[in-house]
């Protein structure tokens, strides 16, 4: 973890060597109503104290079983305060070399990589002037993927095309047995 401090009390962090989860970063996500760029970085439970420091870590389970990690989430939001599109993420190789959206969209679950962020305290003051609420903002910069493993879609069910089932609901009687 690197920090530098800059005259608007924001610090920067580098988070290093983590396993790079759910990389939504070449186009935002709207998973609460609001488009983000987001990821989730996973690292063994050992470094929990680490990791502490961007968010509240979370345990891993896979396939119904802690897995010995800690993951905290990492975004920047899409949009500026005035609507305007914000600067994306910032997605770079092993060598520092931009990657291209479609290179970003091939980020795979398990990829391993860095992670650049800002961090700045904010204040929510009430209608009277009072500070209700304070803390400090994390927000993602950069990612630098140290190690690809490749997206590769697998044999889901894919919405996109028409389906001919030959009934007018668009599913086959044994679709639909439990």
């Amino acid at each position: 973890m690197a920090n530098q401090q800059d005259n608007n009390e924001s610090t920067t962090l580098i988070l290093k060597d983590v396993t790079l989860m759910w990389v939504h970063l070449s186009k935002p996500v709207e998973p609460f109503g609001e488009p983000v760029y987001d990821l989730r970085a996973d690292v063994p439970k050992k470094r929990k104290t680490e990791i502490s420091a961007y968010g509240k870590p979370k345990d891993v389970m896979v396939d119904g079983a802690l897995n010995g990690m800690v993951s905290v989430n990492f975004k920047k939001k899409a949009l500026m305060k005035d609507g305007s599109p914000s600067k994306k993420v910032r997605v770079v190789d092993q060598f520092k070399n931009p990657l291209t959206d479609a290179q970003i969209a091939s980020i795979g679950n398990g990829s391993k990589g860095n992670i650049l962020c800002i961090q700045k305290p904010y204040e929510i003051k009430g209608p009277n002037g009072k500070v209700t609420k304070s803390g400090i903002t994390t927000m993602l910069i950069a990612v630098q993927v140290t190690e690809l493993k490749e997206y590769v879609a697998t044999g889901g069910i894919d919405f996109d095309s028409a389906m001919d089932t030959g009934s007018d609901d668009g599913f086959d009687d044994e679709d639909t047995k439990f």
